[in-house]
């Protein structure tokens, strides 16, 4: 299916529309698909929904095809980025005109007497022209795990390790494959999705691998969640009722965030359980013999929060790992010693963590081309100057 010249300028022209009720419409569109396809709750994270995150990024993935509707080359970065997300939650071609068949129901739902034909004819061409870029991008990635078909599920991981590594908060898991079953090699940046069983439905959540591959194991971290909240469905199960010997569902590795190829000097900066990731990168630098490439800074309440931080201390030079504690606040006079000019600069932690970081950065004067940023909520939703963001909405 073709879009019009016409179709385009329709699009584009409700493009503001999204921007300022965009989490409302995504919103809307996830309750009537849950009730009419509750089959599909076994895919999307609950937890990000009930809190509105996964309303909010899918807001601003529409808002910003409408935006680059001329030119979506424009932003499959964030394209593959999805694609990532998709094939590690086993989306499939089926579930795309599910998907556009309650997405346009709900844009026409908000506009109510606003909504016209020709405007639902243009989101219907849009949708099915970005659906099949998606559905396209995202048979190479199944593609790419060979021809058994169970390897592009979830498949049955055995626990080999756990252990607490900072004041009780996170646990590292090792996981194994059970009879020495094929693992697939992953480069560091990507996470491992989990998924559990729990009061009648499937919750998935993606972790990232804390170790480069070493031929027959995944590593990652957990952070002990409060039992309040509903943002710990996954890692509390998994801490309080998993143990050695148990088997668990993963899909294999997936991600986009990864080291810069071919940088020469790299700047990692954590904020508590964001240093997983980080943590995999600087293993793999130091494989490559390029560790003294390599400074950590990692914040964190106080240095027994701080996971990995022997190891860490040990393969960087002295001085290269920086722990600011809760009385030592990171400053743009801290990053100035550190950085030079075609330093890359990665960064995980909370949102208001990487907010604060890429603020001191932006004073600094660092490019923006050389600043990456892992989120552990939906990235998209952590996006600036995008979709507004309304604490609630009428159907969360």
């Amino acid at each position: 299916m073709s879009i019009t010249q016409e179709q385009k300028a329709i699009i584009k022209s409700t493009a503001p529309i999204l921007k300022e009720n965009g989490k409302e419409i995504a919103s809307m569109f996830y309750k009537q698909m849950f009730e009419n396809h509750p089959e599909l709750l076994d895919i999307f994270n609950q937890t990000n929904q009930k809190i509105g995150t996964q309303p909010l990024a899918l807001a601003n993935t529409i808002y910003f095809a409408a935006e680059n509707i001329d030119n979506l080359e424009t932003i499959m970065p964030l394209i593959k980025h999805i694609t990532h997300k998709h094939r590690a939650l086993t989306i499939q071609p089926e579930h795309y005109p599910i998907v556009g068949k309650y997405l346009l129901l709900a844009i026409q739902q908000f506009l109510g007497d606003k909504s016209t034909q020709d405007i639902l004819d243009a989101w219907a061409a849009a949708y099915n022209i970005i659906a099949n870029i998606f559905i396209d991008i995202e048979k190479q990635l199944y593609d790419e795990l060979g021809p058994n078909e169970e390897d592009k599920g979830f498949v049955p991981l055995t626990i080999v390790k756990k252990e607490v590594i900072a004041h009780e908060s996170i646990v590292a898991l090792t996981l194994e494959h059970p009879q020495n079953g094929k693992m697939f090699k992953f480069h560091v940046g990507q996470y491992l999705t989990i998924r559990i069983r729990k009061d009648g439905n499937f919750h998935n959540r993606h972790y990232s691998l804390t170790r480069p591959f070493d031929g027959k194991s995944y590593s990652i971290a957990i952070k002990i969640e409060n039992m309040n909240e509903i943002k710990g469905v996954v890692s509390n199960e998994i801490i309080n009722n998993y143990n050695i010997g148990d088997t668990i569902l993963a899909s294999f590795p997936a991600g986009t965030f990864q080291l810069v190829e071919n940088g020469k000097h790299h700047l990692f900066i954590g904020g508590g359980v964001g240093i997983t990731v980080l943590s995999s990168m600087i293993h793999e630098l130091n494989k490559q013999g390029k560790s003294n490439d390599a400074i950590l800074i990692h914040c964190v309440p106080s240095e027994e929060y701080a996971a990995f931080n022997a190891e860490l201390k040990s393969i960087l030079p002295e001085g290269y790992y920086q722990l600011f504690c809760k009385d030592q606040r990171l400053g743009k006079d801290d990053l100035e010693k550190v950085l030079k000019s075609d330093t890359q600069v990665y960064i995980c932690g909370s949102v208001p963590f990487m907010d604060r970081i890429e603020s001191l950065l932006v004073e600094c004067g660092h490019p923006s081309s050389q600043i990456h940023v892992k989120a552990f909520q939906p990235t998209l939703s952590t996006t600036k100057d995008a979709v507004k963001d309304e604490a609630e909405t009428k159907v969360l």
